[in-house]
């Protein structure tokens, strides 16, 4: 909280573990923090999930260099003709963006930036529906470099647990899997999303961002001050015979390939063994190398035969990709690491003691560890710290005071909650990159998400106490959820749009300029009869509301493996 600084504060947490397991001496200390960042390192599946989002970085960085993102823009720009729809269009691509959030955030900035400024979708929102599409779709998967970091976490509360998976009746892999359904927030951030895009009913800040930029024409702040674009980081994408074949395909590899690996691994080509039980039994890591691989070199054989680059671009392309990944890499390390050291000085325990005698009703774990979670991924700005820091403290704590069946909802809300710090802290990573590739002020940025952040988790909080009081099915409170956020968005969009005069379902910039919406007496407070009207049955809506629908099949049907 004082830094400001996720790197320092991390190694800083692991260095204090060093120091008093090492009797408060800080040379050994130091070595001894030193030794814990290798033996970390040098962890099979560590290794394994270092290594594959290496070659994320690498295929995301061909997704966008190869000009795949060029023809995604070129295919889509004659088809979307206003904010609304390039509102929805943004949330759309961000599904399909599915195994990396910076990856998401990278491409879908870019494929929809202009798109959105040439519509008058404030800069703001394109902000705001980039930030929370991104984490959660990526940490759903059913492919992602996030999968892997967060089954590592679970191992790590496993050992901080001291349980294995057999005495569990679950693998790691499997825990996760049965987590999805309780991860209200996530669930309820990607909704809100496309609710308010499709509905065009918005409130807080954003409410004046949007009718700033659809009256006048300014998508920003006339103060504010853009981050600057830093795609140059992987190089300006070629404009060589761009193909959406360099679009679709690398992620249709990753895909196909990441999951026939898992389920071969886990014995699903053996008689007798279900998919059920190959994915449960898999080596989730492995199988996702295994994919990354094919993601970049399907990227580099697509930049090659398309012939969009040559081969030494295509080459330093790769190296560019691994760049992008360094400082993921750099959190992720001394996350495992602050993990370990939390392992040594017995934190977990502690803890576990603490609430055990407290009298704490098991029920109310999965509130009091999501607001946990909200807290510290808020003052940290990193949801991948924020799962290090609380992962092997949450399962111990719930496998004592309940037993193994709140496990699953205890990791659920607890990845739920360590999100929220990326849809809504001023420091964190997602945040800022949000902010960069919308070319949005940042501080408006986090000011205009911070309201529809904590309505979703206010809706969770809301349903976690439910929990306690004695509703405890997933597929019971999610679509409770569900109607829950939409009735809040509905009471909030009418009440603050009553408060400041303004349209409650925001017009299109079309229509502002045909007189169909009389700005003046907007402006005035007559705001009856001038609220927005648009067609929900047009290609984009329909077509996302189709593909977001069988996303989040997917992601069931996935996520009923575990069970």
């Amino acid at each position: 909280m004082t830094t400001r600084q996720v790197l320092v504060s991390l190694f800083a947490g692991v260095w204090i573990g060093a120091m008093i397991v090492a009797g408060w001496n800080p040379v050994a200390a130091t070595s001894l923090t030193m030794d814990w960042l290798v033996e970390v390192f040098r962890t099979p599946f560590n290794t394994k999930f270092i290594i594959l989002i290496m070659f994320m970085g690498a295929g995301a960085a061909f997704i966008h260099r190869s000009g795949g993102i060029l023809a995604l823009e070129q295919w889509i720009g004659d088809r979307v003709d206003s904010a609304r729809e390039s509102q929805i269009l943004t949330w759309l691509i961000g599904v399909f963006i599915f195994f990396s959030s910076y990856t998401s955030t990278i491409v879908t900035g870019n494929a929809t930036r202009d798109l959105a400024q040439e519509n008058r979708s404030s800069r703001e929102m394109h902000a705001y529906t980039l930030d929370s599409t991104t984490s959660p779709v990526a940490t759903f998967g059913p492919v992602s470099s996030w999968i892997g970091y967060q089954v590592s976490m679970i191992i790590v509360g496993f050992e901080a647990a001291t349980v294995t998976a057999s005495e569990l009746g679950m693998t790691p892999f499997g825990l996760f899997l049965q987590s999805i359904p309780w991860n209200i927030y996530c669930f309820m951030a990607f909704f809100m999303v496309g609710f308010i895009a499709i509905t065009q009913r918005f409130f807080g800040p954003m409410l004046d961002a949007e009718w700033r930029a659809r009256s006048t024409g300014r998508t920003i702040r006339e103060d504010a001050t853009p981050l600057s674009d830093v795609s140059q980081d992987v190089g300006e994408p070629s404009d060589k015979n761009p193909t959406l074949v360099n679009f679709f395909g690398p992620i249709l590899v990753l895909l196909v390939v990441s999951l026939i690996s898992m389920w071969w691994l886990g014995g699903g080509h053996d008689p007798g063994v279900s998919i059920s039980k190959a994915f449960q039994e898999t080596d989730v890591a492995l199988g996702l190398l295994y994919g990354s691989f094919a993601f970049m070199v399907s990227g580099f054989i697509g930049a090659l035969g398309y012939r969009t680059m040559d081969l030494e671009t295509a080459s330093d392309t790769i190296i560019q990709g691994f760049k992008t990944m360094n400082i993921a890499i750099a959190i992720i390390v001394l996350a495992w690491s602050i993990g370990l050291a939390a392992e040594k000085v017995g934190t977990a325990q502690v803890i576990v003691d603490a609430m055990v005698g407290s009298g704490v009703p098991g029920s109310f774990l999965p509130v009091i560890i999501f607001l946990a979670a909200m807290f510290v991924a808020f003052t940290t700005g990193t949801s991948w710290g924020t799962m290090a820091i609380l992962t092997p403290l949450a399962i111990p704590l719930g496998y004592e005071l309940v037993g193994p069946s709140i496990l699953p909802v205890l990791v659920g809300v607890l990845f739920g909650g360590a999100i929220y710090g990326d849809h809504s802290s001023p420091i964190s990573d997602t945040t800022v990159m949000s902010s960069i590739f919308s070319g949005s002020d940042h501080i408006d940025h986090v000011n205009t998400q911070i309201p529809f952040a904590g309505t979703a988790a206010a809706v969770t909080v809301f349903v976690l106490i439910l929990y306690g009081l004695g509703l405890q099915t997933a597929y019971i409170a999610l679509p409770l959820a569900l109607v829950l956020t939409a009735v809040a968005v509905f009471a909030l969009n009418k009440f603050d749009a009553r408060r400041k005069g303004l349209p409650e379902v925001m017009p299109s910039a079309d229509a502002i300029e045909s007189g169909e919406v009389d700005v003046d007496a907007v402006e005035r407070g007559e705001v009856d009869g001038n609220n927005g009207s648009h067609d929900h049955f047009t290609l984009v809506p329909v077509l996302a509301v189709i593909i977001v629908a069988a996303y989040l099949a997917l992601v069931f049907a996935f996520a009923a493996v575990g069970t």
